[in-house]
């Protein structure tokens, strides 16, 4: 899922101020936010919220690290 919900929030903008700056209704956007877009929709998304594209997709979270050193697995756990 794209990350607009929050962006917009972070943004001071509801999902329905965003819709209506891009000239869509909150469940295209809806849509649009679950994955059912083009990359057009997702350039017009950015540009409503003011953000770079690579913004909207989440950022994978590593589980694990690897010490450059010895090679030694290091959990990485969420707080």
């Amino acid at each position: 899922m794209l990350r607009i919900k929050e962006l917009a929030k972070e943004k001071g903008m509801t999902i329905a101020q965003v819709a209506d700056k891009m000239g869509v209704s909150a469940p295209t956007l809806s849509r649009i936010a679950n994955g059912n877009t083009t990359t057009d929709s997702l350039k017009r998304v950015a540009d409503a919220l003011e953000v770079d594209i690579t913004e909207l997709f989440p950022v994978p979270q590593k589980t694990e690290l690897v010490c450059p050193s010895c090679g030694a697995k290091l959990k990485v756990e969420k707080q």
